[in-house]
């Protein structure tokens, strides 16, 4: 499943991240007491190492609370997702339009 992961850190420290589908508007998180933690779940969904601390222990600590970065689309089995808490949804909502005469 094609899905975009996001992390932020939230004002009490913990690390959060979130699960979007491409042109979805749902957006499942996972908040984890650490940086170990969070790592630990991006590696699972095949995050090299490299990405992973390049995000946690560089990037992330640049950022103020609330404010997030994004991975590049990656394709992720939905087992995987499903394994660490994350419920996708499955269908994009489709937003129905009446003609006007």
């Amino acid at each position: 499943m094609i899905v975009i992961i996001s992390i932020s850190k939230l004002d009490n420290g913990r690390i959060q991240l979130g699960i979007a589908k491409p042109q979805h508007n749902s957006k499942p998180v996972q908040s984890y007491a650490s940086t170990r933690e969070a790592r630990n779940v991006l590696l699972t969904f095949g995050i090299e190492d490299n990405d992973a601390n390049l995000y946690l222990f560089k990037l992330l600590p640049q950022l103020s609370a609330d404010q997030e970065l994004s991975f590049p689309p990656m394709d992720i089995p939905l087992h995987d997702l499903l394994s660490q808490g994350f419920e996708i949804e499955m269908h994009a909502k489709v937003e129905v339009v009446e003609a006007q005469d």
